[in-house]
Formats: C-alpha cells, structure tokens, sequence
C-alpha cells in the first residue's frame, strides 16, 4: 500500500467531520492508481480490499442515492449496502478485464450509476462481448464505455449484435466495425430494422463498405432523424449547392454534415469574402467545414495572404494545400521556414491563435 494509509487517512477523517455515517467506499486515487474498497465498522475503517487503481462511499440513511465528490487526490462515490457482495464483484470484472486503475477511476467517477447494474445480466456479458467484438483490445473497450457508459445497462446482444451481424453481412470488415464500437456505440444499438436500411442506402449511393467512410456515412445517417437530414440538404441548397454536390461531398466526407449551420455560413461567407471563392467550390473539400475556423482556418489564412504578398520568388502556393496539412509540417514548411525573411509571419499567425500555438524549438520567437 505504500504511502497511502497517509491519504486515506485524511479521507477517512473529512468523511467523519461532515457527520455523514457510511458503511463502505471506494477511493478513485489518480496519483498512485490504488483500488482500495473500504468497511465502515462503528466509526473503524478496515481495508478490505485493494487492486491497482480506486473509492466509494454509501451512507445508511439514504442507502440508494449515489453522490460524487473531488478533492485533489480522490474521486469519492456513495454506493449501497454489503460492499463486498455487491461492489468487490463487479470492480473485479473490470480488473480482470484488464483495465488499468486509471480508466476504472475515470469510469466509475464519471458514472456511478454503472454499479447499479447487475453483474450476471448486464455488466459480465456487455463487457466480454465488446471485448469480443474489440478482439481484446482493452484500451478500446474502456474507451467506447467511457464515453458511452449507458450501454452496459443494455442488453448488447439483443440492441448491439443483430447490427453488428449486418456489418458483417455487407463486408464492413472487423477493423472498422471495431473502430465504430470504439467512437460511436450509440449507433450500433439502433433499431435494426432502420440499422439495416441505412446500410443499404449507403450502398446504393456508391459507398464501399470496405473503405472507414462507410462507417462515417453510418454513423451521419443513422443519427439524423429524416426531418434533419432534410434540413441538411436545405442548408447547402440555399448555399448554390445542387443535390449532386451535396451528395458527392458527403461520399467524400460524411461527418461534414454533422457541422452546425452557423458554422457552415461562417466559414462559407470567410471563404467567399477573402478568397474570392464560389460556395459551390466547397461542395470539393468539404473537409474544409469540419476544420476548426478560429484555430485553424484564420490563423493559415494570416499566414497564406503574407506569403501570397510577400514577393518571395517561387512563392505560388494554394490555400487548400496548406490548409489541409499537418500542424508540424504547416509549421516547418511554411512559418519557421520564412520567420526570418517575413518577421511579421510568425507574429500574424500566434496573434491569430491568440498566443496559444505550440511553435518548434527551431523557430525563432
């Protein structure tokens, strides 16, 4: 245990100054990833259990009510009666998992109400079959749960499976089915009567279920509800778009259609304004739309206009080029590479991203 009973002894005696009577808890430590299950016992704390990584707490009083606290150490949850019958049990599926204590921490801080959930009916079969699916990969896993906890309450292989099956069926290969269970779970546990349409449709617009923007395509298509998706296209249609630009651009990044229609107006109206643009022509980058405008698009606009005027000979550069680059290679190519023959360069582009920038050693500040 090391140098914890120092910390769980503060712990211990903070829980006690506020009058509240527990009968257990769970100590989330990020510092020294300690799981330690602790037993109230007539004001006597016993360490009952401990694993690498975690706390938690119920008080007698209101046995059912969950509560989260923070200090600079510890995450602190309240949980129910008989810790080691109803807790230990289920902090073991997930260390025998393979989950670090970090992510254990993480998990249960950010929702408690996952121990509410029974260990035989849902959280042992959820959890190995997303193993299952992950081929065992236990970072991918914790990470679809993470931000999605709500699907252990499921029943994964009535709501999850049948769609996964459907995937399958239509070549979507184990790589991407995994990369969808990892980033987007919610869409996996659609109706699969409507799961199975939206694959078709894809399909039938061209989509290679081989390629990862099938499950982009997948993901944009089964969220929006038909009265958005509508929507969507009524947007671009306002914008000079056709039905086939929209189309093609959305085979070519489906995610931009998630984009908010006040950023979309923005970034069109800047790109119509300072480069002189039709908003049709966007209709062939669209990954243009889901860049982020204030730290990306401003700041290497700024830079692209002083190196459009500078005189520098050779100087013939596109902005969609050096817009779609890498951050380091944007910077190296473009910014430090000219720092010293354009001193305004550097200053424009950190002006822009409002000092926060993380710029090369070999560039001068």
């Amino acid at each position: 245990m090391g140098a914890q009973p120092c910390t769980l002894q503060a712990t211990a005696s903070s829980l006690i100054q506020t009058n509240l009577r527990f009968s257990a808890f769970l100590l989330f430590d990020s510092a020294d990833e300690i799981l330690v299950l602790i037993s109230f016992r007539s004001s006597l704390l016993a360490c009952i259990w401990a694993e690498p990584s975690v706390f938690l707490l119920r008080s007698r009083r209101t046995p059912h009510q969950y509560f989260y606290l923070e200090s600079e150490t510890c995450f602190i949850i309240l949980c129910g009666y008989h810790p080691e019958k109803y807790i230990k049990p289920k902090l073991d599926l997930f260390v025998a998992a393979g989950f670090t204590g970090n992510s254990i921490a993480k998990l249960f801080s950010n929702d408690p109400g996952i121990l509410k959930n029974s260990l035989e009916r849902k959280l042992s079969p959820n959890l190995h079959l997303l193993m299952t699916i992950l081929d065992g990969d236990r970072k991918a896993a914790a990470k679809s749960i993470a931000g999605s906890t709500w699907i252990l309450s499921l029943d994964l292989k009535k709501h999850m499976l049948p769609n996964i099956e459907t995937l399958r069926e239509h070549g979507v290969s184990g790589a991407n089915i995994s990369k969808l269970v990892k980033l987007w779970p919610r869409v996996l546990t659609q109706e699969p009567v409507r799961f199975s349409k939206s694959v078709t449709l894809l399909e039938d617009m061209g989509f290679d279920p081989s390629n990862v923007l099938f499950i982009q395509g997948i993901k944009v298509n089964v969220g929006l509800a038909p009265q958005t998706w509508e929507r969507k296209l009524q947007l671009y249609r306002s914008l000079g778009w056709s039905q086939e630009e929209t189309l093609s651009a959305f085979k070519k990044n489906p995610l931009f259609l998630l984009i908010s229609e006040e950023k979309v107006r923005k970034v069109v109206a800047f790109f119509v304004e300072n480069l002189k643009w039709e908003p049709s022509r966007l209709a062939l980058v669209p990954i243009v739309l889901c860049y982020s405008f204030e730290r990306r698009i401003v700041p290497r606009f700024a830079v692209f206009n002083i190196l459009s005027t500078s005189g520098l000979s050779g100087m013939n550069i596109s902005f969609s080029t050096l817009l779609n680059m890498g951050e380091s290679t944007f910077l190296k190519k473009y910014v430090c590479k000219y720092s010293d023959t354009v001193p305004e360069l550097l200053d424009a582009y950190k002006a822009k991203l409002d000092m926060a920038v993380a710029v090369p050693s070999n560039c001068v500040l």
